[in-house]
This record gives structure tokens, sequence and C-alpha cells, in this order.
């Protein structure tokens, strides 16, 4: 990435170093001509001035072109090209061509045989043209010495434009290399580490993006970490059971048809334990897909989960009106499921026989009468696999909240959980 910078930042200087070394030839060029052309005009017109009024006379007045040719060629230095009226005056270097004749501008340079002519045009006398110019050693030597001047600097302009180039590209990206060494030092065992602060607003930026990104991984690696442990621990408990069922039926099952029908049916037990766990898992992988939302009357759907504990030795005290939102009924019934389950067997626990469910505006209400969460426990609740102490002996997984709390962020709802130990807890399903 360096060189890749440098190799850019060169073009770009020596380009600009180049532009002020062929702007200094042109204006050289150019003032130079001028200079030239300037003390050869004074030439000129001193030669064209007319004669003092004493020598006028009838003789002056009557010359002919050719004596005014004849005066300006023995006037003006010998070695000039000098065309008047068209009419070759003098050509030393036989030169001469079209382009010479055709000259529009004041003043014209030619290059023939290594050497620079500068001609310039002009009125001379009653209003003739007169081209005239030569060969320029003074200007020759100057141009040949400034292209040898300026083919150094050319090559010398991208030297240290070179070295310029990689001086900045190496300073400016400091920092991305100094985060790219960072970043090649961290592996799973050190996720924790985290990028250092930078100077610059935009690799600031950048190095709060990358940290914002290691603390996701690292918080998802935790996650899946303690859901592997989770997972493990769980399964060992039925797994287990199963092993020593089939071990106690190889012994004694085939004498004992008591033995053989009582392991057969905890098997039976420990396998729809896993069963059960495993569409839960399920579940909160299907809950990633995408979720077409409608609108749905709370009322509607409360009342087909309820239909569901009506043999349930608990009493549902409701409170509904119609209340219509967008979302998803399929699963806020399973969120729905997941909280009245819980508060059914938290208000049994606690040998109370009713709950209470209500809907207010974009709001449903489950009340359950059991022994309430202990404050510190309310924020853990929603983790997987977490059992609070007082249901430890339920035969649960601990996934059920969870569950429902994936889903209210898929669905764009808010679960919130009051509690008073002891009387119960109230879960509040709230609609953005």
């Amino acid at each position: 990435m360096v060189w890749n910078l440098t190799f850019i930042y060169t073009i770009v200087i020596a380009i600009i170093l180049l532009t002020i070394i062929l702007s200094m030839r042109y204006f050289v060029e150019v003032m130079s001509v001028r200079s030239y052309s300037l003390i050869l005009r004074q030439e000129i017109e001193k030669i064209s001035q007319p004669l003092p009024s004493d020598r006028m006379g009838a003789m002056m007045r009557s010359m002919n072109m050719l004596r005014d040719t004849e005066r300006l060629k023995n006037s003006i230095i010998s070695n000039k090209i000098v065309i008047l009226d068209g009419i070759v005056i003098n050509d030393p270097y036989g030169i001469i061509n079209d382009e010479i004749y055709n000259i529009k501008k004041p003043f014209a340079v030619f290059k023939r045989d290594k050497l620079y002519y500068i001609f310039i045009k002009t009125k001379i006398f009653d209003n003739s043209d007169l081209i005239i110019g030569g060969p320029s050693l003074e200007y020759t030597a100057l141009l040949n010495t400034f292209n040898i001047l300026a083919i150094r600097l050319g090559f010398l302009s991208i030297i240290i434009a070179f070295l310029i180039s990689y001086y900045f590209a190496k300073k400016s990206l400091k920092p991305l290399l100094e985060i790219s060494k960072e970043i090649s030092e961290i592996n799973v065992e050190s996720l924790n580490k985290r990028i250092p602060e930078q100077k610059f607003s935009e690799f600031h930026n950048l190095t709060q993006n990358i940290n914002s990104m290691l603390e996701k991984i690292n918080r998802g690696y935790e996650l899946q970490k303690q859901f592997v442990s989770d997972v493990s621990h769980e399964l060992r408990t039925p797994l287990t059971s199963i092993i020593g069922y089939i071990k106690l039926v190889e012994r004694w099952g085939k004498e004992d048809e008591k033995v053989f029908y009582e392991s057969l049916e905890n098997m039976k037990e420990s396998s729809n334990y896993l069963k059960e766990m495993i569409e839960n898992l399920l579940l909160l992988t299907k809950i990633e897909e995408d979720i077409e939302f409608k609108k749905v009357n709370l009322k509607d759907v409360v009342e087909k989960v309820i239909v569901m504990y009506k043999n349930e030795d608990i009493k549902i005290n409701t409170n509904l009106k119609d209340v219509y939102v967008e979302t998803n009924d399929d699963y806020l019934s399973i969120m729905l499921k997941v909280i009245i389950e819980n508060a059914v067997k938290f208000t049994k626990l606690n040998e109370e026989d009713e709950i209470f469910i209500n809907i207010n505006d974009k709001e449903i209400e489950i009340i359950d009468k059991g022994p309430g969460i202990p404050k510190h426990e309310i924020s853990k609740i929603f983790e997987r696999f977490y059992k609070s102490n007082k249901s430890r002996s339920d035969k649960g997984f601990g996934l059920g909240l969870s569950i429902a709390k994936r889903i209210s962020e898929k669905i764009y709802t808010k679960i919130e959980v009051i509690s008073d130990e002891g009387k119960g807890s109230t879960f509040k399903i709230k609609f953005s």
C-alpha cells in the first residue's frame, strides 16, 4: 500500500514540477524573442527615419524603391535575411521558404540545422512590409542550455518527488500500518484486545468501528462458548439417564418385568426431553429468518393462545379489547405461549390458582401470583439455559424466555418485567 501511494504521489509531484519547468522554458523563449525583436525593430526605426529637412529636395522625393532597398541593404547588418514587399533583398543562408514568406505575427522563430532563426515583420518607408531576421547564436545557446538543464531538472524532480512521496506516504499510512499490525496480533485467545485510539479523525473513526466489531465478535464468541457449555451440560443428564437405564435393562430387565417397564418409561421421558430441547434450539435459529408483518388484532391472538390452557387447573382472568398493530401473529403467539406457560407454572408453584391477562393501548400484560423474581435475577432470566433458584427442580430447559426475547427483537416489541419477590411478576409486551 505504501508503494502504491508513493507511486501516485510521485506522479502528481513530478507532473507539477515538470509543468513548472516547461512553463519557465516557454516564458524564457517568448521573452528572449521579444527582447531580440525589440532591439532589431529599434535598428530598423533608426534607418527608416526621414532625412533632415535641409537635405530633402526634389532628388529625395523622386527616389524610387530600388534606391530605398539599396540603402536598406547597405545599412542593416549584412548577415540578415531581408524580404521587402515579398522581394528577397538578402538571403545569405538560403533558407527562405513559404513559412517565412507568410509570417503573420509580429515575430516568429524557426529552427534550421540546430540553429534558431528569429524574424520580425514590420512596416517601413511608405507602408512597405519588411520581414527581417537571421540566426541567433545567443538564443540558440540559451535554449540548448535550458533544454539540457530542463532534462536534468526533470530527472532530479522525479527522484525528489519519489523521496518526498515515500516519506509522506509512509507518514500518512503509519496509523493504518499500526492498526494492521494490531489486528494481525488478535486471535481467538486475545479477542478482548482493542486497537489504541488514533489522532486523525478518519483513523479514529476506523479504530472505533474495528473495536466495535471486535466487541461484537468477542461477545458472540463468549456466548457461543457458553452455549456449547450449557448444551453439553443439558444433554449430559438425559443421555446419562438413558445409558443408565439401558444398562439396568440389560442386567435385570429380562427377569424383572417391573424394572423393564420402569426403565422403558424413563428412557421415553428422557428422549422426549431431548426432543423438546432440540426443537427449542431449532426454533432459536428459525427466528433469524425474515418475518412478514401484517395488521393483527391482539385480542384475537390472545384468545387463541388462552384456549390451549382450558384444561389447566388454573383460572385465566382477562380484560381484552380490540387493538390493531403491525406484527406477525405466529411469532407473537409463540412469545405469548412462553410467557403464559411461565405464569401458569410459577403460579402453581406458589399454590395460587389464577393469572391475569390484560390488553391496554399497544400493550399485553400477563400477571402471575407466583413467588416473584429477585431483582438481581431479572436481567438474567432471558439468557439461554438460565434457571432461577425457584425453578431448579423444574424439568424445563431454561430456553423459553430466551426464545421470547429473541422473537420480541425480531418483531420489534419490548418485554418489560416487573416483579415483587413473594407477590408475583408482571410481564408487559410493548409494541412500537
